[in-house]
C-alpha cells in the first residue's frame, strides 16, 4: 500500500479513556481530523470502499495472488478477485454495523479495537477480512460435490465392450488431479529414500556430524541449530564442512578423506632474556 502522510496539528487520542480488555498489545495513538482516522505514521484511513479502491486499486488483487491455490487457473483467481472486492463494497442487510450508517467493510473499521490506525494495522484489518471470507468460499465450494477437487473426469468413448466400466488406470489416465497427487508422492517417497540413503551413509562414514542433520532438520535455520545443539558457532561450523565433504564423497562415489583435527592457535615462545645460559650449540661457536 502507498504511504499517504499529511501534517496533522491535532492533538493524539488517549487509549487510557476507552474499555480496551487485551492490556498486552501496545496501543498506537491515532488522531482525527475532519471524522477522518489518521494514524501515528501519517497515514490518512480511507472513509469508506470507493476512495480504498481508488487509492489502492491493486490491493485485492495482489492479496489473491499470494493466498489462492497455485494450481488454479487463471479465471478462477480473477473470479474470486471480484468476489472479494464486492464483498468489501457491500455489507450485508443483517450487518449490526448498518445500523451505524455504515456501508461497506472500510467503513467498520475502528482504531480502537485494532490499537492504532496506522497502515500496518489497517492493512491487518483488511486482511482478515479477506482471510475470513476467502475460508468461508472455500468451506462452500467444498461442499459442491462438482467443485471437489478429488472428481473423476470420465470421457464416454471408451474402447471397452462396457463403457459404464472404469479401472483405476483409467481414471489416473483421465484425471489431472490424481497424477499431479501421484507424482508428487512419489517425489516426496524418493526424496525420503534418498535422504535416509545419506543418513546412513553419514552414521557409516563419521557418526560424529549426525547430530547436525538432526538439528538442521528440526530447525531449518543454521542459527535455532547451534541453539538446539548447545554448542558454538564455530564447532557447528565446521559439523557443516565435514558434511559438505561427505556429500560430495556419496553423490561422486569417492573415498571419504580424513577430518583434520581442529585448528589450534600457536603460542609463541617467550625470547630468551639475555641473561640466560648459552645452549651446546653457542658454546660450539665460541670455542671456535
Amino acid at each position: 500500500m502507498q504511504s499517504n502522510t499529511p501534517a496533522v496539528a491535532n492533538q493524539p487520542i488517549n487509549f487510557s479513556n476507552f474499555p480496551i480488555e487485551k492490556k498486552a498489545y501496545k496501543a498506537d495513538p491515532f488522531t482525527i481530523r475532519d471524522g477522518r482516522y489518521i494514524g501515528s505514521d501519517g497515514f490518512v484511513v480511507p472513509s469508506d470502499f470507493e476512495e480504498f479502491y481508488e487509492r489502492f486499486p491493486d490491493y485485492v488483487r495482489k492479496w489473491v495472488s499470494k493466498h489462492a491455490d497455485r494450481s488454479a487457473p487463471k479465471e478462477d483467481v480473477e473470479d474470486l478477485t471480484q468476489d472479494l472486492l464486492i464483498h468489501l463494497y457491500h455489507l450485508p442487510q443483517t450487518s449490526k454495523h448498518r445500523e451505524s450508517g455504515k456501508e461497506d467493510i472500510v467503513q467498520t473499521f475502528d482504531p480502537v479495537k485494532h490499537y492504532g490506525a496506522n497502515q500496518a494495522r489497517f492493512q491487518n484489518y483488511l486482511n482478515l477480512c479477506l482471510a475470513n471470507k476467502l475460508k468461508t468460499f472455500h468451506s462452500k465450494r467444498m461442499k459442491d460435490a462438482l467443485c471437489r477437487p478429488g472428481n473423476l473426469s470420465f470421457d464416454e468413448q471408451t474402447e471397452r465392450e462396457d463403457s459404464r466400466s472404469v479401472d483405476d488406470e483409467y481414471c489416473h489416465f483421465h484425471s489431472e488431479y490424481l497424477r499431479r497427487a501421484v507424482k508428487s508422492s512419489e517425489k516426496q517417497a524418493s526424496d525420503r529414500a534418498f535422504l535416509q540413503e545419506f543418513v546412513n551413509f553419514v552414521q557409516r562414514e563419521d557418526p560424529r556430524v549426525l547430530p547436525a542433520i538432526e538439528a538442521l532438520l528440526a530447525t531449518g535455520t543454521q542459527g535455532e541449530a547451534v541453539e538446539w545443539l548447545r554448542v558454538k558457532e564455530s564447532e557447528f561450523a565446521r559439523m557443516r564442512t565435514r558434511l559438505s565433504q561427505l556429500n560430495k564423497c556419496f553423490l561422486s562415489g569417492n573415498r571419504v578423506p580424513r577430518q583434520r583435527k581442529p585448528y589450534k592457535k600457536r603460542i609463541r615462545k617467550a625470547k630468551q632474556f639475555s641473561g640466560s645460559k648459552p645452549n651446546r650449540t653457542q658454546q660450539v661457536k665460541r670455542l671456535a
